[in-house]
């Protein structure tokens, strides 16, 4: 339980500031332990206050690691040819997209399971529920959608089955062809979802759950050179 004098002195250090300004030995202080105690002391305004400044430090933080992933895929697309990206992405992504389809999850609850990630990643997350279908909506993805708008740079030059058959696809994105598209197709028959990543700066990344995979349109299998054998 956070002291009398202590919950005092975070206070005064709250108030009026847009930034932390703590004394040197209390800047290793965890936002969120900050916030933490003035919640238990009651002290709802200036916990209000510490909240933005922690999702602010949590996004300066994801931001920078998402542009150091572009960082290292520019890297490896400098050097290889386009062709050669697809089995380090299938490699990097096998173990996880396995272990979903092993898991033998419900739609909702695979579902669920991404939107928990986005959540986290920043995005702001819609769903609707259609008689087929859950259409998910990131508004913008905090991952893919950040480096479209912000590393345009990052874009295939040709066309794949694991870049949906497009070109111009960003970089980063491809990984959910591989990883929830073509990797549960292959083992399973069907995708964990139907993806469509953001088609320019502003749009959103829409996700497609369908609730059982002989309602997955024959068009979604062919476009990541599968053929659907469920119906």
């Amino acid at each position: 339980m956070i002291k009398a004098e202590e919950l005092e002195i975070i206070k005064k250090k709250v108030q009026n500031r847009k930034n932390r300004k703590d004394d040197p030995v209390d800047t290793g202080i965890s936002t969120w332990e900050l916030v933490r105690g003035l919640l238990k002391a009651g002290e709802i305004d200036d916990a209000l206050f510490l909240i933005d400044q922690g999702l602010a430090e949590d996004k300066a933080v994801h931001d920078n690691l998402v542009n150091s992933v572009g960082d290292y895929l520019n890297y490896f697309f400098s050097i290889l040819p386009e062709e050669k990206m697809e089995k380090m992405l299938r490699d990097r992504y096998f173990p996880q997209a396995k272990r979903n389809v092993d898991s033998k999850a419900s739609v909702e609850k695979i579902m669920q399971g991404f939107v928990r990630y986005q959540r986290a990643n920043g995005s702001v997350v819609t769903i609707k529920d259609e008689p087929d279908r859950y259409v998910v909506t990131y508004n913008p993805c905090g991952s893919g959608g950040f480096l479209i708008k912000n590393r345009p740079e990052l874009r295939l030059d040709k066309a794949f089955p694991w870049s949906w058959g497009q070109s111009g696809i960003n970089y980063y994105c491809l990984h959910c062809c591989i990883a929830w598209e073509i990797i549960p197709t292959e083992l399973r028959g069907y995708p964990l979802y139907i993806h469509f990543p953001p088609e320019h700066p502003k749009a959103p990344c829409i996700q497609l759950h369908y609730k059982r995979p002989e309602l997955i349109p024959e068009e979604y299998f062919s476009r990541i050179g599968q053929i659907k054998r469920i119906k």
